[in-house]
């Protein structure tokens, strides 16, 4: 981290716990704004980790006096997507938002303990036996589901957990999440409380695959109707403190506190929350300065027009979006490990988040700095290549494109797209890779990610792609998942095409060590590996900031999947 960061969480917390108080911002209504990182202390002009010594500092919230107070309708701006369905969706707003409220996941992540996980609908983590095959899950006795036809209130079961997990399974629901569970050999009822997970091979991830924001567990009765389980709003049932009551695609959405009361005890203190879609930072600024909204995500310029009044607190957070140059590794250029080493120094990863995202963002390597307990410290990224003083990077670039026969530079069109703030990213790597001899010729594809981007990334229609992805903040989402050789049932990202029989027996290994502190050291490892024989030029990951009103207690977000701390912890001040 810059001298700022660094010593701004010193103050408050420990860096493994970066993303556990109330000084970060992701709780859900802040997935309007995504953006990027800025400055550091020195002048080197390097790509020095994470930093962010030109960012907002956070204004210091008014001390919460008493105990929480029951009432009131949060109101949040964001970007309301069309789809609802928790296991087929791939919008924050539905999923963390809208679900976080609504429903239960088996496991979440805490809020308390950074990189932990804890039971949600599960009364507690399982015991895991020796080989690592079997997860058996008891769920609580007083969770139930909202009192609506047809569950009418009834326990929630090891039934309702198993059909949950299975229709995320089933390929006729084309879930994004199908491939996340693909370790899974057998989901089995026990008895009414009770659910075991049988494992064809150990997957050390598997709890944190589950706490995240898709994964949602709905009633039997849902499950049963399949694709469409999820049309109209009224269909919505879930087992968390609030019911929704409105749902207009791309428009806007509501909740209340749902009637018979959460199981939880001693949460749920809204009444209740309207989201409105609005994507214009500036009019949300302005809508929240009217009083119209009481949460926004936003950009640090609008912020700083704010930042000393003290009816709004600011907070951010690094979060799992990750800036890529993605690297065709089937050309016969990228296969030597050269150019892509080349390539690698190339990208000024500093400029990257100083220029587009106006100092919201964290320079850093194959895993996102959004986990903490698993990414490279800043003191081994700094060692290593890709992250020195910017004259340095070039000069050895260009000596390895000189040694792999390139020392004139050469031609190359790169792929990108308008959304999301890609072409920006793409405009600063052109620039940076015209320093060392690489003539870009951009191809744009539009402005539809999905319909028109995304099949060529899949299809391996490209050199090279200025891009973006957005994965779980734990090793298997971030590295196994990119970087295996096996494409078709682990490596089911790596769209480069990178190949490492070597990396890919640690990937695998390390995928099975459910003892975080014996399988640290060799997530490092591969992360140091993917540096120095780089797979896809990974640049760092944005950060996101929300300014809510000061009217709020405990306004506070994560760096992960959280939208039930809003639902359960957050209030209106007395």
């Amino acid at each position: 981290m810059s001298q700022y960061w660094d010593s701004y969480w010193k103050r408050t917390l420990s860096r493994r716990r970066v993303l556990a108080g109330g000084s970060t911002a992701a709780v859900g209504v802040a997935s309007l704004a995504l953006a990027g990182c800025g400055d550091d202390d020195d002048d080197t002009g390097g790509n020095t980790p994470a930093g962010n010594n030109g960012a907002l500092t956070p204004t210091a919230a008014t001390p919460v006096t008493g105990g929480p107070v029951k009432g009131g309708t949060l109101r949040a701006l964001t970007n309301v997507g069309s789809i609802f369905d928790p296991h087929r969706t791939n919008t924050p707003a539905e999923s963390v938002s809208l679900w976080g409220a609504v429903g239960n996941t088996l496991v979440r992540f805490s809020t308390a303990k950074n990189g932990q996980v804890e039971g949600d609908l599960a009364a507690g983590l399982p015991e895991i036996p020796a080989d690592g095959l079997s997860l058996t899950f008891k769920i609580r006795p007083e969770a139930k589901w909202q009192n609506r036809a047809p569950v009418n209130g009834r326990q929630v079961t090891a039934e309702d957990v198993k059909l949950s997990f299975d229709r995320i399974r089933d390929p006729a629901i084309v879930s994004p999440r199908a491939g996340q569970f693909g370790a899974v050999d057998s989901i089995t009822v026990i008895d009414p409380q009770t659910v075991q997970f049988k494992m064809k091979v150990p997957q050390a991830d598997l709890m944190a695959v589950m706490s995240d924001q898709y994964n949602f567990i709905i009633p039997k009765e849902s499950a049963a109707k399949g694709k469409d389980a999820f049309v109209n709003a009224s269909d919505v049932i879930g087992s968390g403190p609030y019911e929704l009551t409105e749902f207009v695609a791309a428009q806007k959405f509501s909740m209340k506190r749902r009637a018979d009361g959460y199981w939880r005890p001693n949460t749920a203190w809204f009444d209740g929350f309207e989201y409105i879609h609005q994507t214009d930072p500036q009019q949300a600024l302005n809508a929240l300065r009217a009083s119209q909204t009481d949460a926004i995500g936003t950009n640090p310029d609008l912020a700083k027009t704010i930042e000393s009044d003290k009816n709004f607190i600011i907070t951010r957070a690094p979060t799992t979006t990750r800036e890529c140059l993605l690297i065709n590794h089937t050309k016969d250029r990228y296969k030597d490990p050269k150019v892509r080493q080349a390539l690698w120094r190339a990208i000024n990863r500093k400029q990257v988040y100083d220029t587009v995202f106006g100092g919201l963002g964290f320079v850093g390597g194959p895993m996102t700095p959004a986990a903490p307990n698993w990414n490279l410290p800043d003191a081994d990224l700094l060692k290593l290549p890709g992250f020195g003083k910017r004259e340095d990077e070039i000069k050895e670039a260009k000596a390895l494109l000189a040694a792999a026969g390139l020392g004139d530079g050469f031609e190359e069109t790169v792929l990108t797209v308008t959304a999301f703030d890609t072409e920006k990213v793409h405009d600063v790597v052109v620039s940076n890779l015209k320093d060392i001899g690489v003539k870009v010729q951009t191809e744009n594809v539009g402005t539809d990610f999905a319909a028109n981007f995304l099949p060529r990334e899949v299809g391996r229609q490209y050199n090279l792609a200025t891009t973006l992805f957005l994965s779980g903040g734990y090793p298997d989402a971030q590295l196994l998942l990119y970087h295996h050789s096996d494409i078709k049932n682990k490596g089911t990202r790596n769209y480069g095409n990178f190949s490492s029989p070597e990396l890919d027996v640690k990937l695998e290994k390390q995928s099975t060590m459910y003892d975080e502190k014996t399988r640290l050291p060799l997530v490092l490892e591969i992360q140091r590996d993917l540096i120095n024989g780089p797979g896809p030029g990974w640049m760092g990951s944005r950060g996101i900031l929300t300014v809510w009103s000061a009217k709020l207690a405990n306004p506070a977000s994560f760096g992960f999947a959280a939208g039930f701390y809003a639902a359960e912890n957050m209030w209106f001040k007395a």
